[in-house]
């Protein structure tokens, strides 16, 4: 490696110093005898390659700070470390300046505030100061962050004991959630309701689902100590933006989570910190939720009760009497991959051809959320003419009258974070196919329905709630063939199995057990019925026999 070196270069072109430390893969070469000096690397192909061979003036001037820079900016210190970007000053000369990314903490902020470790934690908000929208994060934080109750910065709503909430409020329980909504989490917020009323005096306070209706809601103080918020941490900044607070400050705040993937996300940690603790449907679910939550974490399963025995039938929906039907129920607002229906078209048509005695009936609501997953379904589904799509809304009855109507419910979701469609089968005595994982397994088993093998994939790109490389399940289409023709051909096991799972539900999901749960779970806060109280059943008033416990 021979260079020409007899006019060397100026000081103000080359520092032999500086450029190994901008440099650093330079460095490792040369201290492992690769080359000669800096110099030696930047005269043959440094300067080519457009090294930075001295601190610029650029930098001087602006006092460049690279380790402030970096922790300012959590992006880029990653990509240094990962080797993409050789330096902080690399990238703030080459990308940084033209970006505006900032250089040192604002000035006039409070001196208590970590301007760095709110950007770090909230990676959309370097985003919007890029862009113009804010100033700083402390100013996105005062603007917006403090009522979504951001990470890395003050807690803006301070928990109340119960014995303090009691002080403030009636003894009673406010059920926050989309109580008045077609959709899972509606339902299981109405079963909670329907539970906590064997206990306490309960208001029901309906949350709008749509974004704009939520918006425009004007929230009211609740009228009891405890509000149960039934609402996804996914959902929850936006429900704290607009009744935050009005709704939380003295009161003694729950909240109750359904998560469908193997693990939480860290901005939960501190979404979690505004409650005393969580509730959620499944073993599974709570598993997840624990992951991140900064408080405890309890199942305490939904209500499958009581449901309708009577309503419509198969004449109503045009389905011919002498026909297999197979069901499956689902919402695309809740993720048709999540859902996975496609999986449940090509199984069948594997399983059955298009055979007149044997129908496959794809239910679903909320097409709207993805016009093209909807379309892809309908086109998918007039490949067979035994396929039936729903689309269009029904009322719960009519949901109900196809549970009961159908001959086998079929759920081939990669995760469900407790799957009330396919419990609901299952109190109606239905042999049910549903996939070998996630929160359903609380309840099914070998005994009470057709587990469909399954694999673990990643979450491909973001896929509406869920993230990119979370895990979930791959069902296997031919096993599910196999399980879809084994259901129509061995009517006996199928029944066996739908009786199980008939007596299942009825054991684990009762108003009378789910009602035990709660009484359980609410007397380790410390309180127990008043024996003066007339009805000593009922919470209330509340009288305290211990401290609380977790």
């Amino acid at each position: 490696m021979e260079t020409d070196s007899s006019a060397g270069p100026s000081p103000s072109e080359f520092d032999e110093a500086t450029y190994l430390d901008l440099n650093p893969d330079v460095a490792t070469v040369v201290a492992s005898g690769g080359w000669a000096s800096g110099l030696e690397h930047w005269q043959a192909v440094g300067r080519a390659e457009g090294r930075l061979a001295v601190y610029p003036a650029a930098a001087v001037e602006a006092g460049f700070d690279e380790l402030e820079y970096l922790h300012l900016n959590h992006d880029v210190e990653a990509a240094v470390l990962r080797g993409e970007i050789r330096s902080g000053l690399e990238h703030w000369l080459k990308y940084g300046i033209a970006e505006g990314r900032i250089l040192r903490q604002p000035a006039g902020l409070p001196p208590d505030w970590d301007e760095a470790r709110y950007l770090r934690l909230n990676p959309d908000v370097p985003l919007a100061i890029n862009h113009g929208a804010f100033a700083s994060g402390y100013q996105h934080w005062q603007s917006i962050g403090r009522y979504e109750a951001r990470p890395g910065a003050p807690q803006p709503y301070s928990r109340t004991s119960l014995q303090d909430a009691l002080r403030q409020a009636p003894a009673g329980i406010n059920v926050f959630g989309f109580s008045t909504t077609d959709i899972g989490l509606g339902t299981a917020a109405r079963g909670y309701a329907e539970a906590l009323r064997q206990l306490l005096p309960v208001a029901e306070m309906p949350i709008p689902w749509k974004l704009e209706q939520l918006e425009q809601a004007t929230p009211t103080a609740p009228p009891y100590a405890i509000n149960l918020i039934h609402l996804n941490p996914d959902a929850l900044p936006i429900f704290l933006r607009h009744y935050g607070e009005v709704v939380l400050p003295g009161r003694f705040n729950v909240a109750a989570w359904v998560w469908e993937l193997h693990a939480g996300y860290p901005a939960w940690h501190s979404l979690s910190r505004i409650f005393h603790e969580i509730w959620t449907l499944s073993a599974f679910s709570a598993a997840s939720i624990a992951t991140v939550s900064a408080v405890p974490t309890h199942v305490i399963p939904p209500v499958i009760d009581r449901l309708p025995e009577d309503g419509p039938g198969r004449a109503d929906f045009g389905w011919d009497e002498n026909a297999f039907i197979f069901l499956y129920i689902f919402d695309i607002a809740s993720s048709i991959d999540r859902k996975n229906p496609l999986a449940a078209i090509r199984a069948f048509r594997k399983a059955f051809g298009n055979r007149a005695d044997v129908r496959l009936v794809l239910k679903y609501h909320h097409a709207d959320h993805n016009p093209t997953g909807a379309a892809l379904l309908e086109r998918a589904a007039r490949s067979a003419s035994n396929i039936q799509i729903m689309s269009t809304s029904l009322a719960e009855s009519s949901i109900y009258g196809l549970l009961r109507a159908c001959d086998s419910f079929v759920s081939p979701h990669r995760s469900e974070g407790f799957g009330l469609n396919l419990a609901a089968a299952m109190y109606y005595g239905k042999p049910v196919i549903a996939t070998a994982f996630s929160g359903n397994l609380d309840f099914t088993n070998e005994e009470n329905s057709f587990l469909l093998e399954c694999d673990r994939m990643s979450v491909q790109g973001e896929c509406d709630a869920y993230k990119t490389n979370y895990a979930w399940a791959d069902p296997s289409d031919d096993h599910l063939a196999t399980l879809m023709r084994t259901v129509v051909e061995c009517p006996s096991e199928a029944n066996r199995r739908g009786q199980n799972a008939r007596k299942a539900i009825l054991r684990q999901f009762s108003r009378k057990v789910v009602g035990a749960e709660i009484k359980q779970r609410i007397s380790k806060w410390g309180i127990r019925p008043n024996p003066r109280d007339r009805n000593p059943g009922i919470y209330n008033p509340f009288v305290f026999t211990q401290r609380p416990s977790t």
